[in-house]
């Protein structure tokens, strides 16, 4: 009976994980979306790409994310890897919208 318990506590925790990482990629796309020239942080030229590039170039950063090292203390890429996600998110959304007819 611990042993479920156990497992519903980290279920619980894993959910509200997922729940946490989703509000906080929407939140920072919508922010991107706000303020374009943020994006310049991420990669130079960035605010003024086409959806299709910006897809690209999000999709390149995450991977050259998942090749780093991972450190098992502190930060690590999990800053670059979420604004990368939120990047992407802005550019399928900016994606869909423009192919949306008016």
């Amino acid at each position: 009976m611990a042993q479920l318990a156990e497992f519903d506590a980290a279920a619980a925790i894993a959910a509200q994980a997922r729940r946490t990482a989703a509000h906080m990629l929407k939140c920072r796309a919508r922010d991107y979306a706000r303020r374009p020239m943020a994006l310049e942080a991420l990669y130079p030229g960035l605010a003024a790409a086409k959806p299709e590039a910006l897809i690209a170039v999000a999709e390149h950063l995450l991977e050259i994310e998942r090749l780093n090292p991972r450190r098992w203390f502190g930060f690590g890429g999990e800053v670059k890897a979420l604004n990368a996600k939120a990047a992407l998110l802005l550019g399928r959304a900016m994606r869909r919208a423009k192919r949306r007819p008016s």
